[in-house]
């Protein structure tokens, strides 16, 4: 069996999990920009320009440019997401695209290119979990987008799941669980998330999920408190600055 990292803790008044302690690499906030772009490679080109300009290059900010597949009913076809490590570096992040140059050149370009937003979030790490590699080499992820009514009794009981599956080949490198704060996020409340390698890992982890013991047991419990609302792959464009 895979050596698990995690660590979680209750707020009871939130009713939610939160890490405070999450694992190496792990950014508690994460600012997520879902969009259509009509020209990926122009996209691409912006946001390494961004990333690239002195005054956001010396921050050392970790972000990520994905491409988006198979997401069901939304237009999105990438996205970008900063993580933070504290509320002091979110400001930071912030104040930077608002106000510095780089981010007026970048917004400027996202205009000229037509880009159409589709979602803009904020979630936190409830649960973060590493069992291989970094995020440098997990590139691919799987997303599933949840409502749930009772978060006290559905975390424990996906945690529980997820470390059931990690002794199989087919299981994730990584895997966690977001909160979502702030956004446009529908009826969305959380997204349950697994990392890997390679795509073809992905979905043989597809193939062994659905199809394990492990599921069927954890599918019926699950429904009690959660909605599924929507599944995705991301593909990781280009990367800075990961953990």
């Amino acid at each position: 069996m895979k050596k698990i990292i995690m660590s979680s803790f209750l707020i009871a008044s939130l009713g939610l999990f939160a890490d405070d302690h999450l694992p190496p690499g792990y950014s508690k906030y994460q600012s997520n920009f879902l969009f259509s772009c009509s020209m990926p490679a122009k996209c691409l080109e912006a946001f390494n320009k961004y990333m690239n300009a002195p005054e956001i290059k010396s921050q050392k900010f970790e972000a990520d440019m994905y491409a988006v597949l198979h997401n069901g009913w939304d237009e999105a076809t990438h996205g970008v997401s900063f993580y933070y490590k504290s509320a002091d570096e979110y400001a930071k992040g912030n104040q930077l695209y608002v106000t510095s140059e780089a981010g007026r050149k970048f917004r400027k370009r996202m205009l000229e290119l037509d880009i159409k937003a589709t979602a803009q979030n904020l979630t936190v790490h409830t649960v973060g979990v590493t069992n291989s590699g970094t995020a440098a080499d997990n590139v691919v992820s799987l997303r599933w987008s949840l409502e749930v009514s009772n978060p006290a009794k559905f975390v424990p009981l996906w945690i529980d799941f997820s470390k059931s599956i990690e002794k199989y080949d087919w299981s994730a490198n990584a895997y966690g669980l977001q909160s979502h704060y702030l956004g446009n996020n529908g009826r969305i409340t959380h997204e349950i998330w697994a990392a890997f390698s390679k795509p073809q890992d992905a979905l043989a982890f597809l193939d062994g999920m659905y199809n394990s013991k492990e599921f069927a047991d954890y599918n019926p419990k699950a429904d009690e408190y959660s909605d599924f609302i929507r599944s995705y792959m991301e593909v990781s464009l280009s990367q800075f600055n990961p953990d």
